[in-house]
């Protein structure tokens, strides 16, 4: 019992050692949580700001730690890391009402960039196909292995809290439960993460038995998924030739989750392609880009005619942008003889990266532009129809100002104030 009991307690500490920075990122945001829970509403934004950092922060410095491994330098790395983080704070707004969804789009892309940073950093160098699916499959295992336990530890310590407040009358503010959860969720969780990740990068690529759960999941849940999305959808193209029809919106999104899920089954399954020649996995490899590419055409489609009639939005500039992704994958996969499973999330981070920092063609730049043409656009047609005087003027104004409403509710909301203001 000693010996187990000092063994958990090396264990412990060596993690503590080893990612000294992705836990002093966890405690931060914990702390910063709190903070954001017990502080008046008109003081709470330095907090705010301070939570969303240190929370990309974790990826952020886990991404690094491993690149680290892979090639040292890192103090280096971690100085690199603190310094994006502290200009990301002053990027982010002072006051409250200035988190408007634009930067709702922008901690929430810069979050996916970190994850995804972590998922190929290590991996940047030529020939290292196996070790990059083994590192990747047992983060996602590392993954869900900690939910499971951070949940259990959470609630098994809430409800021993509870106990002790019940049975001897200790009479606990409520907010104890509340920064319990704070800290374990957070703190705990990752302490529990990189109890499983071990010594880190060696570890994580070291060649494994295929797991059986993986091939099961994929064959019998996640492909016959992929058969009833893919039904669907091409008998709704062919409802679109027969009644000659534009498509709906959201069918873009049915699209998209079809080849979202067809390509974390292709990753999921990837080791087993070279089993033997007939494998059902390299059978499927094949004709899944194959099935992808007609609906890509009516992806684009559907995106395209939202476009022109309402103009960008940052929500449709991300659907086509993933649909952009979409396109270079299949092109990829389909024409690529020595294809790698690294490029997609290599090829998604970049897309990602385009999407918020490339001048002038960024997706807040180029929303911003469009819905103002279409502002001016919207007036000059009520302009027009005040001075023609047409009996279907006051018609034309109704739609025109429908119209004009429907594109405003995509404004950020200082533009709509300043808008009001000059009517």
């Amino acid at each position: 019992m000693k010996t187990k009991f000092q063994e958990t307690l090396g264990r412990a500490n060596e993690v503590i050692f080893r990612y000294p920075m992705i836990l002093t990122m966890a405690l931060l945001a914990s702390i910063g949580a709190i903070c954001i829970a017990e502080t008046e509403r008109s003081e709470i934004t330095s907090y705010i700001k301070f939570t969303i950092c240190a929370c990309l922060g974790i990826s952020l410095m886990f991404a690094l730690k491993m690149l680290s491994q892979r090639i040292g330098k890192e103090l280096l790395l971690q100085l690199s890391g603190i310094i994006f983080l502290t200009g990301f704070y002053f990027i982010l707004p002072d006051k409250k009402n200035g988190f408007t969804e634009v930067y709702a789009y922008i901690i929430a892309v810069t979050a996916l960039l970190s994850h995804l940073l972590v998922s190929f950093v290590p991996f940047l160098e030529k020939n290292r196909e196996l070790s990059f699916w083994q590192y990747n499959k047992n983060l996602f295992v590392n993954i869900f292995l900690t939910a499971v336990f951070t949940g259990v530890l959470t609630g098994g310590v809430e409800l021993a809290i509870l106990a002790i407040d019940k049975l001897f009358d200790f009479n606990f503010h409520d907010r104890i439960y509340r920064d319990t959860f704070f800290v374990l969720a957070i703190l705990g969780s990752s302490f529990i993460f990189l109890l499983f990740n071990d010594k880190g990068l060696n570890n994580l690529e070291k060649d494994g038995t295929y797991p059986v759960v993986l091939k099961f999941f994929t064959q019998f849940i996640l492909i016959p998924l992929l058969l009833i999305y893919v039904t669907i959808l091409y008998f709704y193209s062919v409802k679109i030739v027969i009644n000659w029809e534009l498509p709906r919106g959201w069918v873009s999104y049915l699209v998209l989750a079809y080849s979202v899920v067809g390509i974390l089954a292709l990753l999921l399954v990837h080791p087993l392609k070279e089993e033997n020649a007939k494998s059902w996995v390299k059978v499927f490899s094949k004709a899944f880009y194959y099935t992808i590419a007609p609906l890509i055409i009516l992806l684009f489609t559907a995106i395209f005619t939202r476009i022109l009639e309402y103009g960008y939005t940052e929500p449709r500039y991300f659907v086509l942008l993933l649909a952009l992704w979409l396109l270079s994958i299949v092109i990829y996969f389909i024409f690529s003889k020595k294809a790698t499973i690294k490029f997609i999330p290599i090829s998604l981070f970049l897309f990602g990266t385009f999407a918020l920092i490339f001048p002038y063609l960024n997706a807040f730049s180029v929303a911003k532009r469009s819905q103002q043409r279409q502002l001016v656009k919207i007036l000059m047609i009520i302009s027009l129809s005040v001075q023609v005087q047409l009996i279907s003027t006051k018609k034309l104004q109704t739609l025109s100002v429908m119209k004009l409403l429907i594109n405003l509710s995509f404004w950020p909301k200082e533009n709509r104030e300043s808008f009001y203001q000059l009517c």
